[in-house]
């Protein structure tokens, strides 16, 4: 049987120096686990953030969109209402426009038999790609009430939001 050659041994004498350092063998796992700690609370921290972020923006966006639509068709009920046709026509987008010229659209108006008194604007629906609506109760002068749904569409010129039509 072979014999392993035995380690050198240690220099002799002051000042010196082993072969190799040992290994700092106090607090290793101690400094390392609060490193980790602390790396994990900032990467939780950011992306949470982050997270928090991307919803308040959503909810924000979608409130400012209800609100733009509760102002677009809410002009343009008060418009019809004080028979201002002209100012209810200029807030029709331009399909609508196109599709209908201001005498027949003021002649199709003041040929209704109900007349808007009031109206309840209710909460905007995203259609995805398909656009905005708006669902309105509408209260008319001879004391019938009807459903009704507003399409919306942005104009590109100013971004704001405009009629184009209802079902």
């Amino acid at each position: 049987m072979t014999h392993a050659p035995a380690p050198s041994p240690v220099p002799p004498g002051p000042g010196a120096a082993p072969p190799f350092p040992a290994a700092p063998a106090e607090g290793g796992g101690t400094r390392l686990g609060w490193a980790l700690g602390i790396a994990g609370g900032l990467v939780a921290l950011c992306c949470g953030g982050g997270l928090v972020a991307g919803v308040g923006l959503g909810v924000t966006g979608v409130q400012a969109i209800n609100e733009r639509a509760h102002v677009a068709v809410g002009s343009y009920l008060d418009a019809l209402k004080a028979k201002k046709y002209d100012r209810a026509y200029e807030l029709l987008c331009e399909d609508e426009q196109r599709r209908l010229d201001l005498a027949r659209f003021t002649s199709r108006e003041e040929s209704r038999p109900d007349r808007i008194q009031s109206y309840e604007l209710g909460e905007v629906e995203l259609q995805g790609t398909s656009g905005i609506t708006l669902p309105v109760t509408e209260r008319y002068t001879d004391g019938d009430t009807e459903r009704v749904v507003y399409h919306l569409a942005q104009d590109p010129k100013t971004t704001d939001l405009e009629v184009c039509g209802r079902e």
